[in-house]
């Protein structure tokens, strides 16, 4: 039984639905000419940065709120999230169509899989999913299923917001290189007439361009985070994350400030 599975039918609306919110986000319409305000609005108007994706805000409009959360509670979802962990499926070749059905393959995972089961996902939810490690092209509907080991301390490698400090140190990562051309890539990037083997040109988003969740963990939206140009991670709540560094030792990460709970 999937998680959140609905009807085949409600399944294929999503999958389209994410599908025009990517393209809308690689092509962004023109913007309306500017109405003078009403005396009275008919509803609340959306109010972009609130944390809520809801109309007219969309991917293009308004990547600090959208796409928001998709999925059932049980997925933990946070928008604008990497969640760590060792993969256990690698989402380069495992593409699906939207958050919840990442999610519903984390799920069929960790059943089958008992000794290292997947309790973490990341989605990709852009046409060209901007990341860290230039030497990737992620696109539109990567399924990154991970492990980790103590869950009840989830683990995130970049959260919300970047720094304008992050931004700038790391602007030129995906404006070189080309779109690659295996058949997998080739057919993430057909919906949106993205050439194979053309050059890249993504700049680095405002915020994180994946959505992810650590599975059964409880998510408080209300809180804000942002990532630093040096990987540390810090919530408007005052919680300050250091960025574990895998390729370093256990007394390197500890000297920079990494908790023993983050190196399980």
């Amino acid at each position: 039984e999937k998680v959140g599975a609905g009807q085949p039918r409600k399944a294929t609306v999503q999958a389209s639905h994410a599908i025009q919110q990517a393209k809308i986000a690689l092509h962004p319409p023109p913007m309306p000419p500017v109405e003078a305000p009403k005396a009275k609005a008919a509803t609340i108007p959306a109010h972009c940065g609130d944390g809520n994706c809801v109309h007219p805000e969309t991917v293009a409009t308004c990547f600090a709120d959208c796409p928001g959360v998709t999925t059932q509670p049980m997925c933990g979802e946070e928008p604008h999230s990497d969640p760590q962990g060792n993969a256990v499926v690698d989402g380069r070749g495992h593409h699906v169509r939207n958050a919840a059905e990442c999610c519903d393959a984390c799920a069929a995972h960790a059943k089958k899989n008992p000794q290292r089961p997947c309790n973490s996902w990341v989605f990709c939810y852009m046409p060209h999913c901007w990341s860290a490690d230039n030497g990737n092209t992620h696109l539109f509907g990567e399924c990154w299923l991970k492990w980790q080991a103590d869950p009840t301390h989830p683990l995130y490698g970049q959260r919300g917001k970047y720094t304008e400090e992050y931004r700038r140190r790391n602007r030129d990562k995906h404006l070189s290189g080309n779109y690659p051309e295996d058949k997998n890539s080739v057919e993430a990037m057909r919906p949106f007439n993205i050439v194979p083997g053309s050059r890249r040109n993504v700049s680095v988003p405002t915020h994180v361009s994946w959505s992810g969740g650590v599975m059964g963990v409880k998510v408080d939206l209300s809180v804000k985070w942002t990532t630093d140009a040096d990987g540390t991670m810090r919530s408007s709540a005052g919680d300050v994350v250091v960025d574990y560094r895998p390729w370093e030792s256990r007394e390197q990460n500890l000297k920079r400030g990494v908790k023993s709970e983050q190196m399980k």
